[in-house]
């Protein structure tokens, strides 16, 4: 009979841990939409949104709650998603440097992930001194009257942050704070699932970029897969990047390369231009034709881009003359025509690439681009699809490919000295 009586207590107190207490709201209804509905949410907004219906249906009275979560990216050290009731949810991307600034020391935030239990303030109490001062007075200013933040721990140790604020005058009660600890058990795992899927799309486009990336995350991963694609192409090469590499310390080598991609790269992607490789000192990117692009459209959105560069190279070579450091400067060929687009490599080390002729000629109209003392070089076929006039500077030819090829550039020409 005792060990039966021991059972039961021990069945009861894990029910007790995984939904908390039994009187007052019922956290089973939220906990079974999280273990069958909620773990099918395609981001961290539509789980918030989901769990926030299903929490304020059972009966539980509460009006902010946010979610951080740290991630690995070039750019951000953590997402949050946010709801304030009658607002509904909202995603906050949190930059690197963030965590250096005022209202982030002493934060319920630091604390947990710097190893910390649970936060409780009852603002109502009156705010407390130190660097809780500024996150206290924005509780009070939304009217809060008592708020708690409590660690989700993912399966790797990290620590992360969700948080409930209440305007009830009564505040919490510890029925409330029992259940909402027994919550973070199951959406501890939810979050981290996002997280994994936030950090798989991400590490993906950083390094592979967003058409690809959705191509792998699709499947698309055996060597060999392949698909022929209509496209302008891009090839663009650093002057004198050998002069540099003898003259500059490898950090000041580093920044100018980092400095002239982000130049190139906010130029392209915007009008739709996906780097493919960073090659040393060569980049390639694609414009592809698909969808409602045309190929008329992709090289006009080419052009607009090596434009747009060549344009905003004289404020960035002003910034780094006022350094004391060497201009940056480079050549654009562009062509137009079809590209195999797929994995290319050896069984373990594979890489999206675009392969054929089209490739080859941008590559070869960039290295005519010092012949002809000019920044910007394109074919016959690239002309004949610009809305901006163009010149034909020659007929000349190129290594590789068979008899003499008309060169094209703009007219009037780019600036030789940019």
């Amino acid at each position: 009979m005792g060990s039966a009586s021991n059972g039961i207590a021990e069945l009861f107190c894990s029910r007790e841990k995984l939904l908390g207490p039994d009187d007052g709201w019922s956290l089973a209804p939220v906990a079974e939409w999280l273990l069958t509905e909620g773990q099918r949410a395609d981001n961290a907004e539509g789980l918030v949104a989901g769990l926030t219906d299903r929490l304020l249906a059972v009966g539980f009275a509460f009006d902010r709650l946010r979610v951080s979560v740290e991630t690995l990216h070039p750019q951000l050290i953590a997402w949050s998603v946010s709801w304030f009731a009658g607002q509904g949810t909202s995603i906050f991307l949190a930059p690197h440097g963030i965590s250096l600034r005022q209202d982030f020391s002493g934060s319920p935030i630091q604390h947990i992930r710097a190893g910390g239990d649970e936060v409780r303030y009852r603002p109502r109490h009156g705010l407390q001194p130190g660097n809780q001062a500024e996150f206290m007075a924005d509780l009070v200013q939304e009217q809060i009257s008592d708020y708690i933040a409590l660690p989700m721990v993912f399966s790797n140790g990290m620590r992360n942050f969700i948080s409930f604020g209440t305007k009830a005058a009564s505040g919490f009660s510890d029925t409330d704070l029992a259940k909402l600890r027994a919550l973070t058990l199951f959406l501890a795992p939810l979050f981290e699932t996002l997280e994994l899927r936030f950090l798989s799309k991400t590490l993906l486009e950083t390094y592979v970029g967003p058409r690809t990336a959705d191509k792998v995350l699709a499947g698309s991963i055996k060597r060999g897969d392949s698909e022929v694609i209509q496209a302008a192409i891009w090839y663009s090469d650093l002057r004198n990047f050998t002069g540099l590499t003898e003259s500059l310390p490898p950090a000041k080598l580093i920044e100018l390369l980092n400095e002239y991609c982000e130049h190139v790269a906010a130029a392209a992607e915007p009008r739709g231009g996906e780097i493919l490789q960073f090659i040393g000192d060569a980049i390639l990117i694609v414009f592809a034709a698909d969808g409602q692009d045309t190929l008329r459209t992709a090289a006009n959105n080419a052009i607009d881009a090596a434009i747009d560069a060549f344009n905003g190279l004289a404020v960035v070579n002003h910034r780094r003359q006022r350094r004391q450091e060497p201009s940056i400067r480079f050549g654009v060929g562009l062509h137009v025509g079809t590209v195999t687009h797929g994995n290319i490599g050896s069984p373990s080390r594979l890489a999206f690439n675009v392969v054929g002729s089209a490739v080859n000629r941008a590559a070869r109209l960039e290295a005519k681009t010092k012949d002809f003392n000019t920044p910007l070089l394109f074919s016959d076929d690239m002309a004949a699809l610009l809305a901006h006039p163009t010149r034909k500077l020659g007929d000349v030819p190129m290594r590789g490919i068979a008899g003499l090829q008309p060169v094209h550039t703009l007219d009037p020409p780019i600036d030789a000295e940019v």
